[in-house]
């Protein structure tokens, strides 16, 4: 019997080998509805990686994956967006029938779309919740601490106890969600409840449209210009704000205001600066233009 050793990183030294396990672990992943959109091969082994996979959003790392090559290789990968955890044995999935491989898929399928529905009833229920707190909710009272911190006046928000309350809406007007602030300036948002392609508009627009991530770096821009602002609320959910603006307002200039985050250039796992690039992508998807703040400035 010819024996085998593994290198340092934990690969076979067959080079053949270690290809096929490589590809087999890929297959199982796309199989299971997970596919990933970066180069893995080098680096799966036995410390688990993070990669992106096709619908994750802008800067979204949401595929995972640790694989063992000694003994008979195996391993495990999921996705955290779509819940997807599963483990991989080499030779499993090679020794299934076509009809086990199409069964397969088919409950796959079938969990995927569980998933899907059971994510729109958590957020249906979650702007009911929304919506009878915005109604219950009283003005946002101009000396609460975070106003105050960043000078702001609150407008376009309500307050409940100590917390803003920031709308979350679509294009057609919905409140779907509600941005929670405290005091000390920590934001939260509904548990389940939908965040992505909604946005909070504040001021009516005469000729431009700023779009931010924050309400305060928004609030700030509109005390500054007297223009109307789009929060969109995260760098993932730039685009879509400003896509959904040029539908509503055609006739806007439309200006990405940038966050500036230098200190994600240097973070492993980032390695871009999120605020600046999704600003840019913004402007470039609907020919607007880009706002930089000076470097060091914090809103």
């Amino acid at each position: 019997m010819k024996a085998f050793s593994y290198n340092a990183a934990g690969r076979h030294d067959s080079p053949h080998m270690t290809h096929d396990v490589v590809a087999g672990v890929i297959g199982a992943m796309e199989a299971a509805g997970m596919k990933p959109v970066e180069h893995i091969a080098d680096r799966l082994g036995p410390d688990l990686i993070r990669f992106a996979c096709e619908g994750d959003g802008k800067g979204k790392r949401n595929g995972w994956a640790i694989l063992h090559f000694d003994g008979v290789p195996a391993g495990a990968f999921g996705n955290y967006r779509l819940g997807i955890s599963e483990k991989w044995r080499a030779g499993v999935g090679e020794q299934l029938s076509p009809a086990q491989r199409r069964d397969r898929a088919a409950a796959i399928r079938a969990e995927q779309e569980s998933r899907a529905a059971e994510r729109i009833a958590a957020q249906d229920h979650a702007a009911l919740a929304a919506g009878r707190e915005w109604d219950r909710a009283g003005v946002a009272n101009p000396l609460h601490p975070y106003l105050v911190a960043k000078g702001i006046n609150g407008e376009g928000l309500r307050q409940r106890g100590n917390l803003l309350l920031v709308p979350m809406r679509d294009e057609a007007g919905k409140l779907w969600n509600l941005q929670r602030i405290a005091p000390e300036g920590t934001k939260r948002f509904a548990k389940g409840g939908r965040q992505q392609g909604l946005f909070c508009v504040l001021g009516e627009p005469h000729g431009v449209l700023c779009v931010g991530e924050g309400y305060a770096t928004c609030a700030v821009v509109r005390r500054a210009t007297g223009e109307a602002v789009a929060v969109s609320f995260s760098s993932g959910n730039m685009v879509r704000t400003a896509t959904a603006c040029q539908a509503l307002y055609p006739d806007a200039d439309i200006i990405a205001v940038a966050d500036d985050d230098p200190h994600l250039i240097n973070n492993p796992n980032i390695r871009k600066n999120l605020g600046v690039e999704a600003a840019y992508a913004a402007a470039a998807a609907v020919g607007g233009r880009v706002a930089l703040p000076p470097r060091g400035v914090v809103t």
